[in-house]
C-alpha cells in the first residue's frame, strides 16, 4: 500500500513540476510571440491614435512611415516600395515581413506617460522606429539586375550574419496591396507575394558541390583523380557533365573549378551516403535558422541507406535537395567566416522618438558547420573557380580612396586600382518544370571577406548568367560602402 502511495506521489509531483515548467516557458519565452502576433485583437485596439514607428535603411533613409491624413487617421506610405516589399512587408489585409514580425516594437510607445501628456496639446504619440541592416544602394542594384526576371538576391556580412540586401522578384507595391489584394493572391504563375529569397526552395545545382567537397576534405578523400569523358553510368542512370563536355583528367581542384558532375558523382560513391548525410546535417539542412522573417527550411531528405543513383545525383546538386537563396548565402558566408555560420538578421536596432537606441541586435553564432581548415581549403577551391574555371567573369577591379584598403588583390596605376580576388561557385540546377535555374554564390575579398552574395535566377539557363548581378553588388559594397 505504501509503495503504491509513493508511486502516485511521485507521479503527481512530476506532473506538477512539468506544469510549472510549462507556465514559466509560457510567461518568459512564449509571451512575446503572443503579444506581438498581428492577429492579437487587443494589440490592434492599442494601435489606435498611435503613429506607427518608421522603418529606415542602414543609412537612415525612410522606407516606411505613417503620414497623417486630413481625417486624423494615419496612412502607411512606402518609399522604393517594390524593392523592399518582401522584406519590409505591408500592414493591410493582415501584416507581413518586418511589419508583422516587429509589429509590437513599431507600436510600442517609449516614455508613454510623457507622450500621452504631450498628446493633450496635439503632439503625435509615436511608436518606436526600426533601422534595418539593408543598404538602399545595394537594394537598388539588386532590383535593377533582377528586373522582370523571376529570382532572388541575398547579400550578407559573413562575420556577423547581417543581411546587406535582400530582393525577390516578381514583386509588388506595398502601397497598393489593399486594392490589388485579389490579383496578388490569385496570380499562381508569378506568386508575387512569395519572398523567393527566404521562402523559395530550389535544387542547388553545382553550388551543392561546396557541401560535397567539404565532406571529402573532412573525410580524407581529396586525393581522388578521375578521367571525365563527359558522361558516366551509375546504377541504372547515366550522368552527364554540362553540354556533355569531356573534361579529361580531373583532380579535386580542377573538377571543382570546371564543375565536373561525373567527378563529383564518383566522389559521392567514394564517400558513401552516411558521410554525406552527416556533413549535410552539420551544415544545418532540415533545421531552423532563427530568422525573424517568414522562411522555409532548406531540406536534405537523403538517408544513409540511399541507393547509388540518389547518392550520385545528390552529390553534384540534383536529387531531392532543396535550398533557399538565403541559405546558400549563409553557407557561402560560413566558408568565408572560417566555418562559422552566423544567425542572419535584418533589423539592426530600434529608435525611440527622441533618438534613443533600443534592442540593438548583437551578432549570434548559429553553429560551427565545418573545421576552419576545411573552410580554408574550400576558399582556395572557390578562388580557382574564378581564376580558371566557370566564373572567370566574376573578377573585378575597384578604385579606392587614400584611406581605403583591400587586403586581397594588387594595386596598379596612380588611382589606387585594386584587383579584388573573388571566391565563387556557379550552379546550373535542372528543373523538371522548365528551363534550368542559374545560381552563383561568392564572397570577396577572398583573404579578408567583407561580403557574401547568393544569386538565383529562375529558368535562366547556365549558372554563369547569375554572375553579373553578384559582381556588381560586391564591387559597389567594397568600393563605395564598406
Amino acid at each position: 500500500m505504501r509503495s503504491a502511495i509513493r508511486k502516485v506521489f511521485w507521479l503527481y509531483l512530476i506532473l506538477f513540476l512539468l506544469l510549472i515548467g510549462y507556465l514559466l516557458k509560457l510567461c518568459l519565452y512564449d509571451s512575446h510571440s503572443f503579444v506581438a502576433n498581428p492577429y492579437n485583437t487587443r494589440l490592434a485596439g492599442s494601435e489606435e491614435g498611435i503613429k506607427r514607428g518608421s522603418v529606415y535603411d542602414a543609412n537612415g533613409d525612410v522606407i516606411a512611415e505613417d503620414v497623417l491624413q486630413e481625417d486624423g487617421t494615419y496612412k502607411r506610405v512606402y518609399n522604393n516600395a517594390e524593392s523592399y516589399a518582401h522584406t519590409v512587408g505591408y500592414t493591410v489585409k493582415g501584416k507581413a515581413g518586418v511589419e508583422s514580425k516587429y509589429n509590437f516594437m513599431l507600436t510600442s510607445v517609449s516614455f508613454e506617460l510623457a507622450q500621452r501628456i504631450a498628446g493633450l496639446w496635439g503632439t503625435e504619440i509615436e511608436g518606436n522606429s526600426l533601422v534595418l541592416t539593408l543598404d538602399d544602394r545595394l537594394q537598388q542594384i539588386a532590383a535593377k539586375e533582377l528586373g522582370r526576371q523571376k529570382g532572388a538576391i541575398v547579400a550578407m556580412e559573413p562575420s556577423t550574419g547581417k543581411i546587406l540586401c535582400m530582393v525577390s522578384t516578381p514583386t509588388f507595391d506595398s502601397n497598393s496591396v489593399d486594392e490589388n489584394w485579389e490579383e496578388l493572391n490569385s496570380d499562381e504563375y508569378n506568386s508575387p507575394l512569395l519572398n523567393r529569397a527566404t521562402q523559395g526552395l530550389y535544387p542547388p545545382g553545382s553550388t551543392f558541390k561546396i557541401v560535397t567537397a567539404a565532406s571529402a576534405i573532412e573525410n580524407g578523400k581529396t586525393d581522388m583523380t578521375y578521367k571525365c569523358s563527359g558522361a558516366e553510368k551509375f546504377g541504372h542512370s547515366i550522368i552527364h557533365c554540362y553540354n556533355e563536355q569531356a573534361h579529361g583528367n580531373m583532380d579535386m581542384t580542377s573538377a571543382f573549378a570546371k564543375s565536373c558532375n561525373t567527378y563529383f558523382g564518383t566522389l559521392g560513391v567514394e564517400l558513401g551516403a552516411e558521410k554525406l548525410v552527416k556533413t549535410a546535417d552539420s551544415f544545418n539542412f532540415n533545421k531552423d535558422i532563427n530568422l525573424a522573417l517568414e522562411y522555409s527550411k532548406s531540406t536534405f531528405p537523403m538517408t544513409a541507406d540511399a541507393d547509388v543513383n540518389e547518392l550520385v545525383e545528390t552529390a553534384f546538386g540534383q536529387g531531392r535537395t532543396l535550398v533557399s537563396p538565403l541559405f546558400m548565402a549563409m553557407i557561402t558566408s560560413a566558408v568565408a567566416n572560417n566555418g562559422m555560420m552566423m544567425q542572419p538578421y535584418v533589423v539592426d536596432h530600434a529608435l525611440t522618438p527622441g533618438g534613443g537606441v533600443r534592442n540593438r541586435t548583437l551578432p549570434a553564432k548559429l553553429s560551427q558547420i565545418m573545421n576552419p581548415s576545411t573552410a580554408y581549403e574550400l576558399k582556395d577551391l572557390m578562388c580557382q573557380v574564378v581564376n580558371s574555371g566557370t566564373a572567370q567573369n566574376a573578377a573585378f577591379t575597384v578604385t579606392l580612396g587614400d584611406n581605403d584598403e583591400v587586403v586581397s588583390g594588387s594595386s596598379s596605376g596612380s588611382g589606387k586600382r585594386i584587383d579584388v580576388q573573388v571566391a565563387g561557385k556557379t550552379g546550373t540546377a535542372e528543373n523538371p518544370h522548365g528551363d534550368d535555374h542559374a545560381w552563383f554564390v561568392a564572397f570577396a575579398p577572398a583573404d579578408d571577406p567583407e561580403i557574401a552574395v547568393a544569386v538565383l535566377l529562375e529558368n535562366a539557363g547556365k549558372g554563369s548568367n547569375a554572375i553579373p548581378a553578384a559582381r556588381k553588388i560586391m564591387k559597389e559594397y567594397i568600393e563605395n560602402i564598406n
